[in-house]
């Protein structure tokens, strides 16, 4: 596994988002956002730079979550400049809790200008070099959540317990 430097986590669509609703990545678990979860992961695993494709509509609650140096857009040419890098970078190409024994699944890293040219000639997450990268949850909804949220109770209660 190499060691990742950067992350790009995309966002649901703000179109997507209902009314009512907000990105998953912003929704809480035990009381915190999602990517406040997402955050402590990834400096805890040295990842220095962050870019979040979140469209205006809930760029200014990422930002507050993010820290104060992560880059959040949905334009293509502040992504682009963000790629411009060999360094290894994560994708985490939906809404992820970080879960140690999630194995690899959907999220994958490949180095900054290999994702750039595989994006900029088509977007998909089918990218030649990448590896998948263990270690993330996929949340696709209320339900997702409410597991986690049982899952992490049930250790901290077995936690204090001991």
């Amino acid at each position: 596994m190499r060691c990742l430097k950067q992350a790009v986590l995309l966002f649901e669509e703000d179109s997507a988002v209902p009314a009512d609703g907000k990105p998953l990545m912003l929704e809480t678990v035990l009381s915190r956002p999602i990517l406040s979860w997402v955050c402590d992961r990834l400096r805890n695993e040295g990842v220095r730079r962050l870019f979040a494709v979140c469209g205006p509509r809930f760029a200014e609650e990422a930002r507050s979550v993010l820290p104060a140096e992560a880059d959040v857009s949905e334009q293509w040419k502040d992504l682009e400049a963000f790629l411009d890098t060999d360094e290894a970078t994560l994708v985490l190409p939906r809404a992820a809790f970080p879960m140690e024994e999630a194995g690899p699944g959907f999220a994958y890293a490949a180095s900054g200008r290999e994702l750039r040219e595989t994006w900029r000639t088509r977007m998909t997450n089918s990218v030649q070099g990448a590896e998948l990268v263990p270690g993330w949850l996929p949340v696709y909804g209320p339900d997702t959540i409410q597991e986690i949220e049982t899952l992490l109770q049930s250790r901290k209660s077995l936690a204090e317990n001991e």
